[in-house]
């Protein structure tokens, strides 16, 4: 099992040596190419960026993901090119390359995701998220998961949208709550729905720590572009949800501690 992003990026050609740097120091201007749920083509430009910025990705992505469960760092390894990819389309925006904890300005950095980063989809005011442990009244209700919620009406779901210059990966979800209450997510990108997928936490890896599911298809949103996330609750109690994934954004939009 790949646990490791430098290694894994070192095997697709895009971590390179100081010497390998010196010689090319750049990756060159790219298309990257996408297919809607429809079977509809989208492509994205990935603009050019320095090797030595997807060093600085890898090894700050790695030393974050040290003492993370091991299929956590494995599900980050292997979507490691898709993750390159996002930040290079996000850079044809932010046009000052990844320069992660010490970068300023315009310049790109990442974060795990966490709560406070998110809409509550409980509450109509667009307040963020205090914590993922989320109270369900009812079974089959409160399917809003990742949204940003209606203004009048808690039920109404609005889409979480990018602004130019930021992009998420959604790549799996956890759950460590005692009792999951959740069996199915779907999927909204583009107004477009995915098939639903089972998040069976019963019976995913139950001998290694948090129960974790990978989506069969990563979900990338990139600038200027949303997506809705709607999931299943099939039972009333405390439920503990989380996505895994990456907020890629840039450095003068990760100044306040509460939602960065």
């Amino acid at each position: 099992m790949q646990t490791s992003v430098v290694d894994a990026l070192k095997a697709a050609g895009l971590y390179k040596t100081e010497e390998e740097i010196k010689r090319t120091p750049r990756i060159m201007e790219q298309m990257l190419v996408t297919i809607l749920p429809n079977g509809e083509r989208r492509e994205h430009k990935m603009a050019e960026i320095d090797y030595a910025d997807i060093k600085i990705f890898a090894n700050e992505l790695d030393i974050a993901l040290t003492l993370q469960n091991p299929l956590v760092q494995s599900l980050l390894a292997k979507n490691a090119e898709g993750l390159v990819s996002l930040i290079r389309v996000i850079n044809t925006e932010s046009a000052s390359g990844f320069k992660g904890s010490v970068g300023s300005g315009r310049q790109l950095d990442a974060l795990l995701l966490r709560a406070e980063q998110f809409q509550n989809p409980d509450d109509a005011l667009k307040v963020a998220r205090a914590s993922w442990i989320r109270t369900i009244a009812a079974a089959g209700g409160q399917g809003q998961f990742i949204v940003n919620p209606g203004t009048e009406d808690v039920d109404a779901k609005v889409a979480l949208e990018m602004a130019d210059e930021e992009g998420i990966a959604i790549l799996g979800f956890v759950n460590p709550a005692a009792t999951p209450l959740v069996d199915a997510v779907k999927i909204t990108y583009l107004s477009q729905a995915y098939n639903i997928q089972n998040l069976d936490f019963e019976l995913a890896n139950p001998f290694i720590g948090d129960a974790i599911v990978e989506l069969k298809q990563p979900l990338f949103i990139f600038p200027k572009e949303s997506a809705l996330v709607e999931v299943r609750y099939f039972a009333a109690g405390v439920d503990e949800l989380r996505p895994i994934g990456l907020w890629v954004k840039m450095s003068s939009a990760l100044r306040a501690l509460a939602t960065s």
